[in-house]
């Protein structure tokens, strides 16, 4: 059921959700979309109150929302400027790990929905998210390197991130700002 209330001037719309549930709980989504559940027991004027008393970090997450999808609207490069650097650097990251004495993987594009990259370390595969084309040449470094470290260690632990590390120091400050921009 679609219900709204006034939050300082501001329309906020949400879903409602009636259930077996103990607390009243709230989600909102990238899209905008509010979600709140509660017991089919508590009465809507509660539930309207509750909402508007989290308007402003339901605002704040709209905000914050809207900004990441105007960050990700504009590809950084065409199509096959993208390409043209994902194959160089895949290249340049190969020449990269010659120590670890590891065969050349194959190179592969697809839409991801949640990951920027896969490594399959036994058919030796590296799949990159064809997404990355709204991303820094920073970030797209960063994923190569990524998944290149699967290739000597395929999990994420201690080891596979001082791979990481050692060849991208700023590695955590750049999945940061990668972080809850994916397409």
């Amino acid at each position: 059921m679609i219900r709204e209330v006034n939050y300082n001037g501001t329309i906020i719309k949400y879903n409602l959700t009636t259930k077996r549930v103990k607390n009243i709980n709230l989600r909102i989504k990238p899209d905008c979309t509010v979600e709140v559940s509660a017991n089919y027991r508590v009465s809507k004027k509660y539930i309207d109150s509750f909402v508007i008393k989290k308007g402003d970090f339901i605002l704040k997450a709209f905000e914050e929302f809207n900004k990441k999808t105007s960050v990700q609207k504009a590809p950084k490069y065409s199509e096959d400027e993208f390409r043209t650097y994902v194959f160089d650097k895949f290249t340049d990251t190969y020449n990269l790990f010659t120590e670890y004495k590891i065969k050349k993987p194959q190179l592969k594009f697809r839409k991801m929905k949640s990951r920027w990259g896969s490594c399959n370390y036994v058919k030796f595969i590296i799949t990159i998210n064809t997404n990355l084309i709204y991303c820094t040449k920073e970030q797209i470094d960063y994923v190569l390197i990524h998944e290149f470290s699967h290739l000597i260690v395929p999990n994420h632990s201690k080891d596979f991130y001082n791979i990481v590390s050692h060849y991208c120091p700023e590695y955590k400050r750049i999945k940061k700002e990668m972080a809850g921009i994916l397409i």
